[in-house]
């Protein structure tokens, strides 16, 4: 075997290692997390890290810091859109044009989740930039309590939860809430996984 295909097969090993690495890494931290909340949904974080928006740098296994970005960077795409389909409700056309009480929910969550979505945003770059563990667990914990408010606003009218003192994801972006706490909570079990660190380097 030359040379060339002797680099080659050596690329593709490294490659092989990186997905395995990863893969393993991804399971064994929800695994991790899902042993210690009773709440906490094993499937949707096993979804959520599998399907990063960002890679690790080239040939190096994924560490713990790039599996934390993931799901804050997605819970800032989801408040985001979240917002955006609160607007789309709100606006003629949207189904609540007659429901008094539902646009004031709308609207009390509308505010709630253009909120979540700039301390997400602040979480990101304080992560990356400076790597301040409790600052961005404040911020994360801040956009998971806009989306259990915003249900909660629902819920009321709703008659509550039913007694059963868990949350029932009834209003019209029950979906965007339930994906925005669920994310929250993945990203802070995560960081919790993390030493403080002063800096870091992505």
């Amino acid at each position: 075997m030359d040379l060339s295909h002797l680099l080659f097969f050596s690329f593709l090993l490294l490659l092989v290692f990186q997905v395995r690495s990863t893969d393993d890494m991804i399971e064994e931290t929800c695994k991790t997390c899902a042993s210690k909340s009773m709440i906490f949904d094993y499937n949707f974080c096993m979804s959520s890290l599998n399907n990063s928006p960002i890679s690790p740098p080239p040939l190096l296994p994924t560490d713990l810091s790039f599996l934390a970005l993931t799901p804050m960077l997605q819970a800032l795409d989801n408040a985001t859109a979240t917002a955006s389909t609160i607007q789309q409700l709100m606006s003629e056309g949207g189904g609540f044009e007659d429901d008094v009480y539902g646009r004031a929910c709308l609207r009390d969550c509308l505010e709630l989740y253009e909120d979540a979505a700039e301390r997400l945003e602040e979480a990101v770059r304080v992560f990356v930039a400076r790597g301040e563990i409790e600052t961005v667990k404040m911020m994360v914990t801040a956009a998971m309590e806009a989306a259990t408010t915003c249900e909660t606003g629902f819920m009321e009218r709703d008659g509550g939860d039913g007694g059963g003192g868990a949350m029932t994801w009834t209003s019209p972006i029950g979906g965007g809430n339930y994906k925005l706490f669920e994310l929250g909570e993945i990203a802070l079990c995560i960081i919790n996984m993390i030493s403080p660190v002063t800096s870091m380097s992505l």
